[in-house]
């Protein structure tokens, strides 16, 4: 259990999707395939319940407990799956839960009032352009009994299975508009939680955000520092909405010169970063050279490479923070600001 409560205090989304929700899709559908397969077996004796193919009931009982503990184990060390594996997983149980349909009685198997669980978890679970596909597999799947038992019309099935398909059609619509809000919701408060509101761009929590995003790709990025000269000063003898001015304007500078993709951050009082993602040592000196040319305000600047200076987010800030902190102590006489394994 205690497994279990760290993987979901983990931080969701990790792909980048907004309809991702971490391990908690793998615990729910855990439980359920669980519950269902127990409760499953355990009815299958009760009064009334039709046997006529009991071992493949069980069998399929059986899967449905083992499958549901293989996903708690996966929710429990944080290895979900991602929405679009996860939606491929969920197709393809469907003819399980039709072959369970015609196992336990078809047209009047007890296990169709416990099938409103799927409904529920692909409505709460996929965006809508895996939602509603595997709600049309989910219903067809409902709806395979009119194909082989011979009661179904005479038991009134074609209009059960309307009136399934209403019900999870109204479901689908009511839950999707709610987690669509939620989905928009804690996208906006992320959002606003990485940006600086001085100057729009990200702040140090939206830097490392992306900077673990650049690391967890495996391909190289770049990192450029820039701290900004006599700053102080600038806030002592101007004020500080003078200093502020300044801020917002080297912040202009450092996106107007930005790639589709790089982010412009900034760390510090008056120290900005801008990583790169697949730039090389060319791209780089490209960008300080734009960078330079774009700021008004004078400033030191320091660059760091993957894997050239560093293999690791927090040995590349290092490196790149040695380099700046000698260029501030050389002044004038300032050290080349890339130093890729010796190359300027």
């Amino acid at each position: 259990m205690r497994g279990l409560r760290e993987s979901l205090s983990r931080p969701q989304h990790a792909d980048g999707d907004q309809w991702d929700d971490g391990p908690l899709p793998d615990l729910t559908s855990g439980i359920m395939w669980v519950s269902t397969g127990v409760f499953g077996a355990a009815v299958l004796w009760l009064p009334g319940s039709d046997r006529s193919h009991a071992t493949l009931a069980l069998a399929l009982a059986a899967f449905a407990t083992v499958w549901g503990l293989f996903e708690l184990w996966l929710a429990s060390r944080g290895r979900g799956m991602t929405v679009g594996r996860r939606a491929l997983v969920t197709a393809s149980t469907m003819p399980i839960v039709a072959l369970a349909l015609w196992a336990t009685g078809g047209a009047t198997s007890f296990i169709q009032p416990v099938m409103i669980f799927t409904a529920l978890f692909i409505s709460y679970f996929f965006p809508p352009r895996l939602a509603w596909p595997l709600t049309a597999l989910f219903v067809y799947a409902y709806a395979t009994p009119l194909f082989y038992d011979e009661e179904a019309v005479a038991v009134g099935y074609p209009a059960r299975l309307v009136m399934f398909a209403l019900a999870v059609t109204g479901a689908m619509v009511a839950i999707q508009f709610l987690k669509g809000r939620l989905v928009r919701a804690e996208a906006h408060q992320r959002t606003m939680a990485e940006i600086d509101p001085l100057t729009g761009v990200r702040n140090r929590r939206g830097f490392e955000t992306a900077l673990a995003r650049a690391a967890a790709t495996g391909e190289p990025y770049a990192l450029i520092l820039v701290d900004l000269d006599d700053f102080k000063r600038v806030n002592d003898e101007a004020g500080h909405p003078a200093g502020d001015a300044v801020l917002r304007s080297v912040a202009v500078a450092a996106a107007s010169i930005a790639r589709k993709g790089d982010c412009v951050a900034r760390i510090g009082g008056d120290e900005f970063a801008l990583l790169a993602p697949g730039a090389g040592a060319s791209g780089v000196l490209r960008l300080l050279r734009d960078l330079r040319e774009a700021m008004e305000h004078p400033a030191t600047f320091a660059a760091g490479l993957v894997p050239d200076d560093a293999r690791t987010p927090e040995e590349l800030m290092a490196h790149a923070d040695a380099r700046l902190l000698v260029q501030k102590r050389n002044g004038k006489q300032r050290q080349p600001i890339l130093s890729s394994r010796g190359r300027v």
